[in-house]
């Protein structure tokens, strides 16, 4: 006879499937509470870490480098270096001698700029022999400053008159006067930075005098570079306006004369030692 099979009943083997089932359930739950979870600020996994501790210390190089303090401090180190500074001795060529024109504003030229790096080697030229409109002395704070033009002459010695600049300021921004801006050629730069100005008037009382006054005024217009060095190109306008005494009237110096005009500056030459050639202080 073929041997007996025996089978569980029903209810039996549905409790079986119950409790294999029971224990997957909760193997599976166990696994999932020994795993961490991956989401979270707190809870990563080792990977995880060792990522973020790469990327935490590629951070901290990169900060030790461009760290923004520094940044800021580097920048206004160098705004320092660049902000104008209108102070020492220059040369002064009047703005319209027709042989600067055809520099800064070649004939056909259709650029809006001027061409200040020509312009600026050609007064290089010319202070080289040594020649100029003429020369200042602007002091660094405290005291006046010195002008001298050949164009501006005691009429009867035929000398240049010996002119103080007085009240002297710098400021932000240097402002010309409409009349002002209609004698320079091309029209006053923009967005300059620091300038200065100040007043015209005689160094010492003169007996062939009765008044004399004007202004003075000079911003940078042009900041280039020449054997790796900063080199500068400054404008401005300065006028003298000189009534005479009674003395030079009866002598036929008629009674005074007025003049006022732009001018281009360039830093004055140095001497072997290094100092500057030009004016020195009274």
């Amino acid at each position: 006879m073929p041997p007996a099979r025996h089978s569980l009943p029903k209810s039996s083997r549905s409790k079986g499937k119950q409790s294999t089932a029971s224990k997957s359930k909760k193997a599976s739950t166990s696994a999932k509470a020994t795993q961490p979870k991956q989401t979270g600020k707190r809870g990563r996994s080792p990977s995880d870490s060792e990522s973020s501790g790469a990327e935490d210390d590629n951070k901290g190089d990169t900060q030790g480098t461009t760290s923004k303090r520094p940044q800021k401090r580097a920048k206004k180190t160098a705004e320092v270096v660049a902000a104008p500074s209108p102070s020492g001795k220059f040369d002064l060529y009047r703005m319209e001698l027709p042989f600067l024109s055809k520099v800064y504003r070649p004939p056909g030229q259709t650029d809006a700029e001027p061409h200040f790096g020509p312009l600026y080697d050609a007064l290089l030229e010319l202070q080289a022999k040594p020649d100029s409109s003429g020369r200042c002395l602007l002091p660094d704070a405290g005291s006046q400053g010195r002008l001298r033009c050949i164009d501006l002459e005691d009429p009867m010695e035929g000398m240049p008159w010996d002119i103080a600049l007085t009240a002297l300021e710098v400021v932000d921004k240097v402002v010309f006067s409409a009349a002002e801006r209609k004698k320079f050629l091309p029209a006053p730069q923009k967005d300059c930075g620091k300038g200065i100005h100040g007043r015209t008037e005689l160094a010492v009382d003169h007996c062939g005098v009765q008044k004399a006054e004007g202004v003075f005024r000079m911003q940078r217009a042009w900041i280039g570079e020449r054997d790796g060095k900063k080199v500068e190109l400054w404008e401005g306008y300065l006028s003298f306006n000189v009534s005479h005494a009674g003395m030079y009237r009866r002598m036929g110096a008629g009674a005074g004369r007025k003049d006022g005009f732009p001018f281009w500056a360039v830093r004055a030459r140095k001497d072997a030692d290094g100092n500057e050639i030009g004016l020195n202080e009274a």
